[in-house]
C-alpha cells in the first residue's frame, strides 16, 4: 500500500437516529472533534400492538438515518457520551449507539479521520457483549426479514439501501436482467439471543436458497440500544419494549431473557466461519471503479451503500455534506491482503487521494453455497 497511514487501534461507532435528531448530534460530534461522520438515510420498523385496523392500515415506517464515524479507541468513549447526552439516547425509543472494534484502518493522509492519542498499541481488548446483525437481500425482501427479527426479540431492525452483486456481474447478458439494488437489515441485540435472531432473519429471508443474499454477524464492544420497536395500542399502560425494559431492571439484569421457553429454531446448514470483512469508503463519483476492482481481485461478492459525509467547511460554521460510498466484500482472512494492494493499486491509478479501508471481524456468515 503506498502512503497509506495505518492504524490498528480504531472503533467504528455507530448510531441509529430518527431524521429530527441527526442535526443536532451530527453538530455536537463535530464540536468534539469527530471527522468524516458518514450519513446513510433508512428506514425503521416496528411491531403494532394496535387492533384489527391498525394492523391492516400500519402507520409508515419511521425515518432514520445511520450513522457511522472512525474514531480512536482513545476518543470512544468521550465521542460516544457526547453523542448519548446530544441525541438524549438513554430514552426508550430515542435511538441507539454502538461500538464496533476495527481489525485495523489504512487512509490517505487528506481522509477526514478523528484524531486522538493512544492509536497503534495492538488491537483493541474491550469485551464483547452484543453482535451486530446485517441481512443483505434483494428489494422489497428487508421488510418480511425485519418483522421476523422483531418477533424474535430485536429491537427496531433498521433497513438502508444500496447495491450489490458477485461473479454474476461479470456475465454482460446478466447484468442485463437481474437489477443491483440491495436491501439491507441491520439489527443489534444481546449475544445471548443472536442466534435466534440470526436464525429467524434468514428463514424470512429463505438466504440458503440461490440468489436470496448473504447475511452474517459482526462483534460488539458496548451499545445502547433504545430503537422503537412498537407503535403501542392506546389501552395499554406501557409498550412492550418499556415492560421488558422494567423487568431487566427488576432482575438485575437480562439473563431471565433466555430461561423463556421457546421452540428450536436451529437451521440445518453449514455457516462461513471467521471472515473477514473489507471495507472502502470513497467520494461516490468513485465508487463504481473500487466495486468493480473489488471482483476483479477475487471476491465473490461486493455490496454499497451511499450517503453523505458531513463536516465544516473550512471557513465559517456552514456544513459541508460531500456525497461518499462504503464498498465492502466478506473475505477469508488469507485473501485480504491481496484484495486491498490490488485495489489499492486502481485507487491509485484513478489519482483518488481521499480513502480508507478497515477490517471487521466476521466470526459467522450465511448464504447459497450449492450443492
Amino acid at each position: 500500500m503506498n502512503n497509506l497511514e495505518v492504524k490498528n487501534d480504531i472503533s467504528l461507532v455507530n448510531l441509529i437516529l430518527p431524521k429530527d435528531s441527526l442535526d443536532k448530534v451530527s453538530k455536537e460530534l463535530q464540536k468534539a472533534g469527530a471527522k468524516g461522520i458518514f450519513q446513510v438515510s433508512a428506514r425503521g420498523s416496528i411491531l403494532n400492538e394496535g387492533g384489527f385496523l391498525a394492523k391492516m392500515f400500519p402507520p409508515p415506517a419511521p425515518e432514520q438515518c445511520l450513522v457511522q464515524v472512525l474514531v480512536p479507541e482513545s476518543q470512544n468513549e468521550r465521542i460516544s457520551k457526547i453523542a448519548i447526552e446530544a441525541g438524549r439516547l438513554d430514552r426508550v425509543g430515542s435511538g441507539a449507539i454502538f461500538s464496533i472494534p476495527c481489525s485495523e484502518a489504512q487512509h490517505s493522509s487528506s481522509f477526514p479521520l478523528t484524531e486522538g492519542e493512544g492509536e497503534g498499541e495492538g488491537g483493541n481488548s474491550t469485551e464483547i457483549t452484543m453482535e451486530a446483525i446485517c441481512c443483505i437481500c434483494e428489494k422489497g425482501v428487508a421488510e418480511d426479514i425485519a418483522q421476523a427479527a422483531l418477533a424474535a426479540g430485536a429491537p427496531g431492525p433498521t433497513v438502508t439501501f444500496g447495491e450489490g452483486g458477485g461473479i454474476r456481474d461479470k456475465i454482460p447478458v446478466l447484468r442485463m436482467t437481474k437489477g443491483p439494488e440491495k436491501e439491507f437489515v441491520w439489527c443489534v441485540v444481546d449475544r445471548s439471543e443472536s442466534s435466534d435472531v440470526f436464525t429467524s432473519m434468514a428463514r424470512a429471508g429463505r438466504i440458503t436458497e440461490p440468489g436470496r443474499g448473504f447475511m452474517y454477524s459482526i462483534p460488539v464492544s458496548n451499545g445502547l440500544i433504545n430503537v422503537s420497536s412498537t407503535v403501542a395500542s392506546s389501552s395499554h399502560g406501557a409498550s412492550m419494549e418499556q415492560i421488558i425494559s422494567a423487568l431487566d431492571e427488576v432482575k438485575g439484569g437480562k439473563d431471565w431473557r433466555s430461561s423463556v421457553e421457546t421452540k428450536s429454531t436451529s437451521l440445518s446448514t453449514s455457516f462461513l466461519k471467521d471472515l473477514v470483512g473489507l471495507y472502502c469508503v470513497v467520494p461516490r463519483d468513485h465508487y463504481s471503479d473500487v466495486y468493480d476492482a473489488i471482483l476483479d481481485a477475487g471476491a465473490p461478492g461486493v455490496s454499497t451503500n451511499f450517503g453523505v459525509m458531513a463536516d465544516r467547511a473550512s471557513t465559517g460554521e456552514d456544513m459541508c455534506n460531500e456525497e461518499w460510498a462504503i464498498v465492502y466484500t466478506s473475505l477469508a482472512p488469507t485473501s485480504v491482503k491481496n484484495v486491498m494492494e490490488k485495489v489499492s493499486t486502481k485507487i491509485d491509478a484513478l489519482g483518488i487521494n481521499r480513502f480508507a479501508f478497515y477490517t471487521l471481524p466476521i466470526p459467522k456468515a450465511l448464504t447459497y453455497l450449492g450443492g
